[in-house]
C-alpha cells in the first residue's frame, strides 16, 4: 500500500468516525425533537396543514382532515412519550369532531375540547423509533361560512419527552453527516490537497453538529436532504470537470467565490431581520460593491462551465440554508398564492388567475404532494435549476461567439449576484427566463425546432419569450441563407407545438377562464413601481402621498395610459422590425430578440421588481451575443448592479423615499438597454 492509498483510507475512516461521534454527542445533549406548528421552522416537520395563524395561546395551524407531524432523530433508547397540543373549536350547532392519533404501532381515539389541551401518548418499543416518530392526525372536518377550506383541528405543538437514560444516534443522520463531508471533499478535490480536504470536511461535519444542538428543528430534518443534494452536485461537477480541456488557461475563481460569499453573508443580515429599514441601504450597497469587485477580476478572462456553475450553486444553496436557519423559507406571500393556484388546478382544472395558463403546470406539479411546506422548499430548488440553465446558456453563447470568448464572465455575473436572491426564493420568474435563454441559445446553435419550442413554452409561462420569438422569426424571414425557409418552418413548428401542448388543454376546459389573464392584465392601471409613475409625479406630485405602497395602482386618466402604451409599442416595433435590416448577420436577430423582452418589461405600465431577473438575463445575453470589449462589458455590469441594488430598495426592502431608487433603477437600466441597442445596430451596419 503506497502513501496515497494510506491517505485515502485515513481520510475515509476519519470522516466515518467524525460523523459517528458528532451524531452521538448531538443526540445526547440535544433536547428531544419537537415541532412548533405554525412557526416558520415547521417546514421540516408539518405536512397536510393550512396556513400559519396565531392566537392568544400561540402559533397554530388547522389540519385539513389528514395531517402529519414528523419528529426526526430522537435516537434509540427506552420507550418514549409523545405529547401534542390540540384544540377543536366549533360553532355551537356543529358536533365535536372524532380524532384519531396514530404514532408507530399506537393508535388512540380522542374527543378534543374547544380550548387547547395537551395529550400524552406512551409509546411501545419500535425498531425504527430512533429515526423518526410520525404522528398522524385524522379528524372530521367542517367548512366555515365564506371559507373555501375544510378544517379539522388546531395543532399548536408536538414533541417527544423520552424516558431514556442513554440514546444511540439515528443511523440515517450518521450516514447523512458522512455523505455531506464526503461531498464537500469531492467538490474541492482539484483545488486543495487531501489533508486540506479532510480538514474542510471535518469542519463542515462539526458545523452540522453545532447546528444540530443549537437549532435542531431548523436543521436536523434537512440533513438527509442536503446529503442527497450535495452528493448529486459533487457527482455533477466530477462529470463536468472530466469533460473540460486541461490545456486551456482559465481565470482564478477565488475572487468571484469570495465576492459571492460576502454577498450571501450580507443577504443573511437582510433575511434574518438584522438590517431593517434604513439600515438595509448600506447592506445592499455593500452587496453591490462585492459584485462589482468580484466581476472586475473575471471579465475578459475565460471561466470554465463548472466554475461558474459552482459559483451559482454556492450562492443559492447558501441562501437556501440561510432561509431555513432563520425560519423564513416560504415567507413570501406569493409562495402561498402559487400553491393555492397549483392545488386549484389539480382540483378544478382551470382556476381564474392573472398569469398565463402555462404557469399553472409547474405549480400543479409542485403542489402534487398537497403540502405547503414541500412546495415552499421545492420552489427555490426549481428556481435553482432554472438559474443554472440561464448560466449555462449565457456561458455557451459566449463560447459560441468567438469574438466574445472573454465574455464568459457575464455568466459569472448572473451566477454570483446576491441582489436577485429575493426573486429566486419566492417568485417563479427564473423559469420562463430559463426557457428564454434556452431558446436564444438553441437559435445560435442552429437548432431551430428546439429554439421555437423553448420560446413557446417560455411564453406560455410568462408571455415575454413570445416577443423574442417574433423577432427571431422576422430575422429568418429576411435572411439571405438558402436554408432560411426551412429554418423558419422548423422554428414555427416547434413554437406552435409547444404552445399547443401547454395551452390547448386549458382552452378546452373553459375558454373564458383561459382568456381571463389577458383581459385582467389588459385592464390594469399604471403601478407605482413602473417608470410611468415617475412621469406622473412630474405633473402631479401629490400621487406619491396618495399611494399606500409602490405596488399600488394609480388612476391617471386616458392620456398617460395612451402615452405609456404608445411609447412601449413604438420601441418594441423598432426593435422587432430592426431584425429585417442587415440580413447577412445571423447573430443580430438573436441580440435584438434578447433586447425586446427587456424593453417591454422596462416600459410596461405594470412593473414588478421580480422583472429584474428577466431584464438582467436578457441584457447579459445581448451583451454576450454582440461581443463587447472588457471595458464596455464592465460598464454594462456596473449599470446592471446599480439597477439591481436600487430595485431591492423598492421591494422587499422598501424605503420611505422609494421613488428615488426607482428613478435610479430605470435610468441605469434604460441606459444599458440603449447602449446595447446602439452597439447592435452599429456592428450590424459595419458588418453589412
Amino acid at each position: 500500500m503506497n502513501n496515497v492509498q494510506r491517505y485515502v483510507w485515513f481520510h475515509g475512516i476519519t470522516l466515518i468516525l467524525a460523523a459517528l461521534l458528532t451524531a452521538t454527542v448531538a443526540t445526547a445533549i440535544t433536547h428531544p425533537p419537537m415541532c412548533d406548528v405554525g412557526a416558520g421552522e415547521d417546514v421540516g416537520c408539518a405536512r397536510g396543514f393550512e396556513t400559519r395563524e396565531r392566537d392568544g395561546y400561540g402559533s397554530f395551524r388547522w389540519t385539513d382532515g389528514d395531517a402529519r407531524v414528523t419528529l426526526i432523530a430522537s435516537g434509540y433508547g427506552a420507550p418514549g412519550i409523545v405529547e401534542i397540543v390540540m384544540a377543536a373549536p366549533r360553532p355551537p350547532e356543529t358536533p365535536s369532531p372524532s380524532i384519531t392519533l396514530s404514532v408507530a404501532t399506537t393508535s388512540v381515539a380522542v374527543t378534543p375540547s374547544d380550548a387547547p389541551r395537551r395529550y400524552l401518548l406512551l409509546l411501545r418499543p419500535d425498531p425504527l423509533a430512533g429515526e423518526a416518530f410520525h404522528i398522524t392526525i385524522r379528524s372530521d372536518t367542517w367548512k366555515p361560512p365564506n371559507d373555501r377550506r375544510n378544517l379539522g383541528v388546531l395543532v399548536y405543538h408536538a414533541g417527544v419527552a423520552s424516558s431514556r437514560s442513554l440514546a444511540l444516534p439515528s443511523v440515517q443522520h450518521i450516514l447523512a453527516l458522512l455523505a455531506i463531508g464526503l461531498s464537500v471533499s469531492l467538490v474541492g478535490r482539484n483545488a486543495i490537497s487531501l489533508i486540506g480536504r479532510t480538514t474542510v470536511a471535518l469542519t463542515v461535519i462539526g458545523g452540522c453538529g453545532v447546528l444540530w444542538v443549537w437549532l435542531p428543528a431548523r436543521t436536523v430534518p434537512f440533513f438527509p436532504f442536503y446529503a442527497v443534494l450535495l452528493g448529486s452536485v459533487a457527482l455533477l461537477f466530477a462529470w463536468l470537470e472530466r469533460r473540460e480541456p486541461r490545456h486551456v488557461p482559465t481565470a482564478d475563481l477565488r475572487p468571484a467565490l469570495l465576492a459571492a460569499s460576502g454577498g450571501v453573508a450580507l443577504d443573511a443580515l437582510l433575511v434574518a431581520g438584522v438590517a431593517r429599514g434604513e439600515w438595509s441601504v448600506p447592506v445592499i450597497a455593500a452587496q453591490a460593491a462585492c459584485v462589482v469587485w468580484g466581476m472586475w477580476h473575471s471579465i475578459g478572462r475565460t471561466l470554465t462551465l463548472s466554475g461558474v456553475l459552482r459559483i451559482a450553486l454556492v450562492v443559492r444553496l447558501t441562501a437556501l440554508t440561510t432561509r431555513l436557519l432563520s425560519g423564513e423559507i416560504g415567507s413570501d406571500p406569493d409562495v402561498e398564492l402559487f400553491y393555492n393556484y397549483g392545488r386549484a388546478t389539480l382540483e378544478l382544472g382551470l382556476p381564474v388567475v392573472e398569469y398565463p395558463s402555462g404557469a399553472l403546470i409547474p405549480w400543479a406539479i409542485l403542489a402534487l404532494p398537497a403540502s405547503r411546506e414541500l412546495f415552499a422548499l421545492a420552489l427555490p430548488l426549481c428556481n435553482t435549476i432554472a438559474d443554472l440553465v440561464i448560466v449555462l446558456a449565457i456561458w455557451s453563447m459566449s463560447e459560441r461567439r468567438s469574438s466574445a470568448s472573454g465574455n464568459t464572465g457575464l455568466a459569472c455575473f448572473y451566477a454570483l449576484s446576491p441582489l436577485l436572491l429575493p426573486f429566486w426564493h419566492g417568485k417563479y420568474d427564473p423559469l420562463p427566463t430559463a426557457f428564454l435563454a434556452l431558446g436564444l441559445m438553441a437559435y445560435t446553435y442552429g437548432r431551430m425546432v428546439w429554439s421555437g419550442a423553448a420560446l413557446g413554452i417560455g411564453g406560455a409561462l410568462k408571455w415575454t419569450p413570445w416577443l423574442a420569438a417574433a423577432t427571431l422569426a422576422l430575422g429568418m424571414l429576411r435572411s439571405r441563407s438558402s436554408r432560411a425557409p426551412a429554418s423558419l418552418w422548423a422554428f414555427a413548428a416547434g413554437g406552435m407545438m409547444a404552445v399547443a401542448a401547454t395551452s390547448i388543454p386549458f382552452a378546452l376546459i373553459d375558454w373564458d377562464r383561459f382568456l381571463a389573464p389577458y383581459t385582467l392584465q389588459g385592464g390594469r392601471a399604471i403601478t407605482g413601481e413602473s417608470v410611468w409613475f415617475l412621469a406622473v409625479l412630474i405633473t402631479a406630485p401629490d400621487h406619491w402621498a396618495r399611494l399606500p405602497a409602490p405596488w399600488g395602482s394609480v388612476e391617471t386618466g386616458g392620456t398617460m395610459m395612451g402615452i405609456a402604451i404608445g411609447v412601449q409599442g413604438i420601441v418594441l416595433a423598432s426593435l422587432t422590425l430592426s431584425a429585417l435590416r442587415f440580413p447577412s448577420l445571423a447573430w443580430r436577430p438573436a441580440a435584438l430578440a434578447a433586447l425586446t423582452p427587456a424593453a417591454f418589461l422596462l416600459l410596461n405600465r405594470v412593473f414588478s421588481p421580480q422583472y429584474m431577473v428577466t431584464i438582467t438575463a436578457a441584457l447579459l445575453i445581448a451583451c454576450t451575443i454582440v461581443g463587447q470589449s472588457p471595458r464596455h462589458t464592465r460598464g454594462i455590469v456596473v449599470l446592471l448592479t446599480i439597477a439591481q441594488a436600487a430595485n431591492l430598495l423598492i421591494w422587499p426592502n422598501t424605503v420611505p423615499w422609494w421613488p428615488l431608487p426607482s428613478a435610479v433603477l430605470f435610468a441605469v437600466a434604460l441606459a444599458a438597454l440603449a447602449w446595447l441597442t446602439v452597439m447592435t445596430v452599429r456592428k450590424g451596419r459595419a458588418a453589412d
